[in-house]
């Protein structure tokens, strides 16, 4: 029962029957009628209904399936399927074909994994259903065409397929499903049971007596699919929907996401030929980017492109990159990426519906329920609810328990949604409210790393979220970054320069934990123009030292650090703040010293030490006098470095507030490297041990990356090539992971001295 598909897999069904009669039949049993009561009520003769039902007369006109219609009392959607049943029976003159819904594609790319599961369920003994669920857009049916492609030869007893309408307004009633599979598998349409429990029972024997494949394409929901499902071995069933149908038992589910990278460039390859796409892997890359990877959107790009032989995938990039138009852009004759999200948008509320449409606000990847309350002032508990139910209906993903996000083209679809349905004045409330949300409760975490009596948040509606340990504040802090971080150009735009100032001021001594971040610089960025917006150059002062710091220790754009602590360094000398000029000379120092200008960065210094003497600041004395000493191993006075490093080492910890472990286990890193310049080998070897030791728990990679870098070096020249070989190499994974490009191409050539390999 697998040849070749009709153009309507609905129209026609073997051993004489039609659809539109089997449908005919269904509908006058349910309805209790006899041929003669139809015949009253329709004026349509026993004698052609019963042609129409046995399938003699294949299509009749209108006006006489308006009458059954009527006489039937059909609703609007029922009504409609009859009648394209029956405009198809009159287009068709040929023999029946068995139904068969899907066709396949000779394109069809990836899902390699999805493919080998269902022939691993198909072909086994113990599961006898899947539901493939997942977006619209993501290929269930292009899959489900493949899957019985590959699997037609495992069910000799054939393949039926229909389609159940789960996306419609009036889907596929189970029962009159029945009938379509029932005549499908052979039974003839008289003798099917009127009572939809007899009929569902008839059904299931039949599948137990055989192996064929049924194919449910669409499904509504639990009750739709229930009754067609196999309750025994023998056939098996593959249900695609846009939900996880999670009530059904005894089924495994199957959830598709979008495409690799790499499989979606090849779909498109595959689409367009390889004329087309021969020198332009660039372009390519960027659509299945703009794209998010949506088979859907893919098919409509690559559709588009083929069918205007003179655009290159470059323009297409041009035009899909404006997000205001991309929507507009991914459509393709009937294929339209926005159509298909209209229709699971479609059966939402009006409560989901809002929920959706402000998700698009948030300003970072995903969010959590507490978040997303803010956005509709429902409380978090009933949010969660309603975002787990957009995740059952392929509108949200969920990319970790408890965090949900929008696909990139869900995103477009939801923003347009809130432009049409909602005022402007309206949206940009919420957003503020959220923007300030967001900067409160980041505020709140902060001050748990802050000394006691930090000042609170300012007050605000809803209220803040307030951590209850450093260890929560820190969780909130991390997972909620790249939203708290967003809310800032929100907040700066408003003019909400005091509360942008406070957020920044507050993470202050908790950017230390994290120093790679991008986020401070973000962070210290606005706090800098929001200071400017105020007049208060002071804070200026200090928020451009903080970004001096962010840029330098956190992004390696020493060039820019030392332009950012200059500009730091004018404003504090304008306000007499010798606390600020002291740390943008140790700024100044540290960046200097990056640029591999050690003898300016000892200057800068020696600078740095004397104003930080003059206002009492240990602390930043003692961190400038440890990067001093570097800056002298650097210009060759190695044993000056030495004693002053460990002339910091050995001062009491009460005496320098900030010479905690951390700072400790620095000034023992650059008492090794002090020790590597003056070839004490061994001595470096033990000194660099206890350092890496310190650094397993810590959650510093550069540092890890430094000390090993130096370890390996000193255990090269104590004669351990094969470890200092393997130290060498995780140094340079951990340079490369954090984005250290010189220190992992110094790493490369120190390698090379291994195999006498350069490069």
């Amino acid at each position: 029962m697998t040849s070749h598909p009709p153009e309507d897999p609905q129209t026609e069904v073997p051993h004489g029957g039609t659809a539109f009669g089997v449908m005919l039949r269904s509908l006058r049993r349910t309805a209790r009628l006899t041929l003669e009561d139809l015949s009253g009520a329709s004026g349509v003769s026993v004698r052609a209904l019963g042609d129409l039902e046995r399938g003699r007369s294949r299509g009749p006109q209108r006006r006489t399936v308006d009458a059954l219609a009527a006489a039937l009392r059909l609703g609007t959607e029922q009504r409609e399927r009859l009648q394209r049943l029956a405009d198809a029976g009159r287009e068709r003159g040929g023999p029946p074909s068995p139904p068969y819904l899907l066709r396949t594609v000779p394109d069809f790319t990836g899902r390699d994994h999805e493919l080998a599961e269902l022939q691993a369920l198909a072909t086994g003994t113990r599961t006898r259903a899947a539901v493939l669920f997942g977006p619209g857009g993501q290929g269930k049916t292009t899959l489900a065409a493949e899957a019985v492609r590959r699997l037609t030869g495992s069910f000799p007893d054939g393949c039926v397929c229909i389609q159940l309408h789960g996306m419609s307004d009036s889907p596929l009633p189970a029962a009159e499903a029945l009938v379509l599979l029932l005549v499908a598998l052979g039974h003839s349409p008289d003798r099917i049971p009127v009572d939809p429990v007899a009929r569902e029972a008839v059904y299931r024997a039949t599948l137990a007596t055989r192996r064929a494949l049924i194919v449910l394409d669409d499904a509504a929901d639990e009750t739709q699919t229930r009754p067609l499902l196999p309750d025994a071995e023998g056939s098996f069933v593959l249900v695609t929907s846009r939900r996880p149908l999670a009530g059904l038992e005894g089924v495994r589910r199957i959830r598709l996401g979008g495409l690799s990278g790499g499989e979606s460039a090849t779909l498109l390859e595959r689409i367009l030929g390889a004329p087309r796409t021969d020198g332009q892997s660039e372009a390519i890359t960027r659509l299945t980017e703009l794209c998010g990877h949506l088979p859907l959107a893919l098919r409509i790009v690559g559709n588009r492109l083929s069918s205007r032989p003179s655009w290159t995938p470059a323009r297409l990039v041009s035009q899909l990159a404006d997000e205001e138009r991309r929507l507009s852009g991914l459509v393709a004759g009937d294929l339209a990426v926005r159509g298909a999200l209209a229709l699971s948008y479609g059966q939402l509320t009006e409560p989901h519906r809002l929920l959706l449409r402000r998700l698009s606000l948030i300003p970072g990847h995903d969010t959590g329920p507490d978040l997303a309350a803010v956005l509709t002032g429902e409380d978090p508990l009933t949010t969660g609810d309603v975002l787990d139910l957009l995740v059952d209906r392929g509108l949200l993903e969920e990319t970790a328990p408890g965090r949900y996000a929008l696909h990139d083209l869900v995103r477009l679809f939801a923003r347009e949604r809130l432009d049409d349905e909602e005022s402007e004045s309206v949206a940009r409330e919420v957003q503020l409210r959220m923007a300030d949300w967001l900067l409160r409760s980041a505020s709140a975490a902060g001050r748990m790393f802050e000394a006691p009596g930090a000042p609170e948040p300012w007050a605000g509606e809803p209220s803040a979220s307030t951590p209850e340990s450093a260890a929560d504040a820190e969780e909130w802090l991390t997972t909620e970054r790249s939203n708290w971080a967003g809310a800032l150009p929100l907040m700066h735009a408003a003019g909400r320069h005091t509360e942008v100032l406070h957020t920044s001021r507050t993470l202050y001594w908790f950017s230390d934990r994290w120093t790679q971040w991008p986020e401070w610089r973000t962070l210290f960025s606005y706090g800098a123009r929001s200071a400017a917006a105020v007049g208060d150059r002071a804070a200026e002062a200090h928020q451009l030292n903080c970004l001096a710091w962010a840029h330098g220790v956190g992004a390696y754009q020493y060039e820019q650090a030392e332009q950012l602590a200059c500009r730091a360094l004018e404003l504090a000398t304008e306000t007499d703040d010798e606390g600020q000029q002291a740390w943008a000379w140790a700024y100044i120092t540290g960046a200097r010293l990056s640029l591999e200008r050690p003898a300016e960065a000892a200057e800068a210094a020696a600078k740095a030490i004397r104003l930080f003497e003059a206002v009492g600041d240990t602390a930043g004395k003692a961190v400038s006098q440890r990067v001093l000493g570097k800056a002298l191993r650097e210009s060759g006075r190695a044993e000056e470095a030495l004693a002053l490093h460990r002339a910091l080492l050995d001062t009491p910890a009460g005496d320098v507030p900030g010479l905690n472990e951390y700072v400790q286990l620095l000034l023992r890193h650059e008492i090794a490297s002090d020790l590597l310049a003056l070839e004490r080998w061994s001595e470096a070897v033990a000194t660099y041990r206890t350092v890496t030791a310190s650094l397993a728990d810590r959650d510093q990679d550069r540092f890890r990356a430094q000390a090993l870098a130096g370890l390996a070096a000193a255990l090269r020249h104590s004669g351990e090539p094969a470890e200092a070989r393997e130290h060498l190499i995780r140094a340079h994974a951990l340079f490369t992971t954090v984005g250290d490009t010189t220190s992992a191409s110094q790493a490369t050539t120190a390698l090379a001295r291994f195999t006498g390999k350069a490069g």
